[in-house]
């Protein structure tokens, strides 16, 4: 009997912790399938992704999974909630996932499925601290911690508030809470985090992070000294090689390499029309619009920006979605496609199954999402194609090479 894990991922880049992760999601549940759904060329922090999607999609390939698709690029960018919900629903669509297996701190599966049952009720006592501190002026994530702790100190719940200073955990709470809201029948399963720190910026651990291995690939980049022998050994080998092949002939983004257009979009909006864009409040679009002749890239704009109620990722995720033009009544969760981005041929019996029994297309072929999706849907495909399309753009103008449309670029197939 097949059976499949899912992982939802983003690859930025991927490493030796990512191959850990999908030897350890098929080991513990007994899967021989591991479905990756990776948000695109643009990621949650709301940065653009260091390497483009398919690039990503073969190191994912090369690092152990078997089939990867795309996360639509609005829910990829959103807020923890709406990144989790959409990712989450997307899995439940295709009919076909038993497990879901996320990375955590704790390796607590049963603490982050009683907190994100608790989040997704949401009692009474809880939602009215949450008020409270909110209007105390704390951002959204310390004044959910706070109500935490306060709801369940009140119950008598035993509970450590340390739980919920970790990214990872953070996110496998959403993971949990979306699947309890949507009823899913989707097992979560964690794997406790190994090697550095999620923010760490050391090399020095054998799995380091992906924020590490993006300073080192950047440093390297401009000092023209490419991979050192610490940034080679956090690669598993296939992935280390396609790498260094990689680096030959492409480059890589980062914020400020979208710092012209971002300006040109901001200065075509008023306050008012900012706040029409995902996650932009009339409080950060007036700082925007008052701040503009200040601007002199993405990074110091957004760390300009900054506030005690405004962090600086929910500011670099505002003014992406200013850059891809993502409004701010955004899709229901319900999603109404999936892209496929690559799969091992060995693979190709399961993506049939996959094909059999999903609720929604399952999109192999860019071009032809005209007649696969209904046309309401049109536009929220068309969304990802442009984050691609502008992606391409930036590349290939830093690198000097010719551009390829989206919809020319078929699976990688390995």
């Amino acid at each position: 009997m097949q059976k499949a894990v899912g992982i939802i991922a983003e690859y930025n880049p991927f490493h030796k912790g990512h191959e850990y992760q999908i030897q350890q999601a098929k080991e513990q549940t007994g899967a021989n399938i591991a479905i990756i759904l990776m948000s695109g060329d643009f990621v949650q922090r709301g940065t653009p992704a260091i390497f483009a999607k398919h690039q990503r999609t073969a190191m994912a390939l090369l690092g152990g999974a078997d089939i990867v698709f795309e996360l639509p690029s609005f829910y990829a960018c959103g807020s923890a909630e709406y990144f989790s919900s959409g990712a989450v629903s997307v899995f439940n669509a295709l009919n076909s996932i038993d497990f879901l297996c996320f990375g955590s701190e704790s390796g607590e599966i049963d603490t982050c499925r009683f907190l994100g049952k608790l989040l997704a009720d949401e009692p009474k006592l809880y939602k009215e601290k949450l008020r409270s501190f909110l209007k105390q002026g704390l951002s959204f994530p310390a004044a959910r911690k706070s109500a935490l702790a306060e709801y369940l100190k009140e119950k008598d719940i035993p509970f450590s508030e340390d739980f919920l200073d970790t990214p990872n955990n953070i996110l496998g709470i959403e993971y949990c809470k979306s699947l309890a809201a949507q009823n899913s029948s989707i097992v979560p399963v964690t794997i406790k985090r190994i090697g550095s720190s999620y923010h760490e910026t050391s090399l020095s651990s054998e799995y380091p992070s992906a924020s590490a291995i993006r300073r080192e690939l950047i440093a390297a980049w401009n000092t023209q000294k490419f991979l050192s022998d610490t940034l080679k050994n956090a690669q598993p080998p296939a992935v280390k090689d396609y790498l260094c092949a990689l680096l030959e002939n492409e480059t890589f983004l980062i914020e400020d390499d979208f710092s012209l257009l971002l300006k040109y979009e901001l200065m075509k909006n008023t306050p008012e029309s900012l706040c029409a864009f995902s996650d932009m409040s009339p409080d950060l679009a007036r700082r925007i619009y008052h701040h503009l002749n200040t601007f002199e890239t993405f990074t110091q704009f957004a760390e300009q920006l900054k506030t005690k109620e405004l962090t600086y990722t929910r500011i670099c995720r505002a003014l992406l979605h200013v850059l891809l033009n993502i409004p701010s009544d955004l899709p229901a969760i319900s999603p109404a496609y999936v892209r496929l981005l690559g799969f091992k041929k060995e693979s190709s019996f399961f993506l049939r199954i996959l094909q059999k029994n999903s609720d929604i297309p399952i999109i192999t072929k860019a071009a032809d999402y005209k007649k696969l999706l209904p046309k309401e849907a049109h536009s929220l495909f068309e969304k990802d194609l442009f984050a691609s399309n502008l992606y391409e753009t930036v590349k290939c103008n830093k690198k000097s090479t010719a551009f390829t449309n989206d919809l020319q670029k078929p699976p990688i197939i390995l």
